[in-house]
C-alpha cells in the first residue's frame, strides 16, 4: 500500500511566505509548517523536528519512523546572519544523536549539499509524504514560466527512495544537483543547482549498504530518454494524447557485472549486480515521472497535467530547454 501525497503551496489559506531571494528562517518555517506543524486546514506531512536552535537558523528533520525510515536531515546557513538569498548547507545521515554532531563520526552520512535562491523567487510548492518530499520555487514575470533560463531557482528532494530492498536502511537520501562531493564553505551555488537541471546519469546522491553499514557508493539518476535542457520546444499536447510515464530509476554510476574491481562490489565481495546489500540498481525516486511527450517551453507555472485523475506537477528546469520530468499527487511507493 503507497503513501498518500499532499501538495503544499504559497498560495493556500494559512500558508507561511518567503521573501523575494528567501531567508533561511523563512525556508526552516516552510518546511516546519507544511512538514510538521500544518497551517489552515492542512495538515503536516508527518515529519518531526528532534533537533533546532532558531537563532542560528539551524533545524533536523526526521521522516516518519512508522511510515519512513527514520531518517534525518540537517538544514543551517553557510554564513551567519539570516540575509536574502544566502546559500543554505543541508546533509542527511540515518542516525544524529544532536544538532551540532560531528560529521566527520557520523556514519552512513550523505553528500552535503549546497542551494540558494534568485532574487526573484518566493512562491514555493512542496509536494510531500511522511517519508519523503521535493520543494520547487519561482516567482513573478519573468521567473514565472518553464524553463528559467539559468536563473537560480531554491529545489531539492529529501527522503526515502523507493527501494528495491524491503525495509533498505539506507533508502533515505538529500538530492539537489551537483550531488557528487560535499559542498564547502566556499561553495555558492549557480543556477544549475538544484533538481531542475537533471538528465540521464546526473549524480544523485552517495548511498550505503541496505543493512546499515557504510560502504558508499555514487549513484545517479536513469531516465529512458533525454530532457532536452537546451532546445526550447513550445509544443503544447494535442488533445487526447496518450502519454506514457516512466519511473526515474536509481542506479550505481558504475556497473561491471563481469568485473572484480571494488569499484564493483559489495562489502562481502559480491558484484553489484548480484547483490542485495548493494544492489547496482537501487530504485525508484518515488513520484518523479518521465513523459513520452516533451514541450511546454514559455508554460506558465505551477503546470499541472491531469492524467486518469491524477494531477501531475511540471518540474521546472533550469536551463533553456523544454522539460519532460513530472511529480505525481498519486500514492507513492507503491
Amino acid at each position: 500500500m503507497g503513501l498518500p501525497v499532499t501538495v503544499y503551496r504559497w498560495d493556500d489559506a494559512g500558508a507561511p511566505q518567503m521573501s523575494k531571494g528567501v531567508r533561511p528562517s523563512e525556508l526552516i518555517n516552510v518546511l516546519k509548517k507544511c512538514l510538521v506543524d500544518g497551517y489552515g486546514s492542512k495538515s503536516g506531512a508527518g515529519w518531526s523536528v528532534p533537533f533546532e536552535d532558531e537563532a542560528t537558523q539551524q533545524v533536523v528533520f526526521r521522516n516518519s519512523t512508522l511510515l519512513g525510515s527514520g531518517g534525518f536531515v540537517k538544514f543551517w546557513p553557510k554564513s551567519a546572519g539570516n540575509a536574502l538569498q544566502a546559500t543554505i548547507f543541508f546533509q542527511s545521515a540515518t542516525l544524529l544523536s544532536s544538532l551540532n554532531q560531528s560529521w566527520e563520526s557520523t556514519s552512513n552520512r550523505g553528500w552535503r549539499c549546497a542551494t540558494g535562491n534568485s532574487a526573484l523567487a518566493y512562491k514555493w510548492v512542496i509536494i510531500a509524504t511522511a517519508a519523503s518530499f521535493y520543494l520547487f520555487t519561482h516567482g513573478d514575470s519573468p521567473v514565472d514560466k518553464t524553463p528559467f533560463n539559468t536563473s537560480i531557482m531554491l529545489s531539492f528532494f529529501v527522503g526515502d527512495i523507493h527501494s528495491i530492498i524491503p525495509n533498505d536502511f539506507n533508502r533515505f537520501i538529500t538530492y539537489s544537483y551537483p550531488s557528487n562531493t560535499d559542498a564547502i564553505d566556499s561553495t555558492t551555488p549557480d543556477w544549475s543547482y538544484g533538481i531542475g537541471y537533471i538528465s540521464n546519469g546526473t549524480p544523485v546522491a552517495k548511498m550505503h549498504q541496505t543493512d546499515g553499514t557504510d560502504n558508499p557508493k555514487q549513484m545517479v539518476i536513469s531516465l529512458s530518454s533525454d530532457t532536452f535542457q537546451t532546445t526550447r520546444i513550445t509544443a503544447l499536447p494535442s488533445d487526447g494524447l496518450a502519454m506514457l510515464f516512466t519511473p526515474a530509476r536509481i542506479q550505481a554510476s558504475s556497473i561491471n557485472p563481469s568485473s572484480n574491481s571494488s569499484t564493483f562490489l559489495d562489502s562481502t565481495g559480491q558484484n553489484m549486480c548480484n547483490s542485495n546489500l548493494h544492489p547496482a540498481f537501487r530504485g525508484y525516486l518515488p513520484g518523479m515521472l518521465q513523459s513520452s511527450f516533451t514541450g511546454y517551453c514559455d508554460s506558465l507555472l505551477p503546470l499541472i497535467r491531469t492524467v486518469n485523475g491524477v494531477a501531475f506537477y511540471h518540474m521546472p528546469i533550469n536551463h533553456v530547454g523544454a522539460g519532460n520530468l513530472w511529480i505525481s499527487t498519486g500514492d507513492w511507493y507503491e
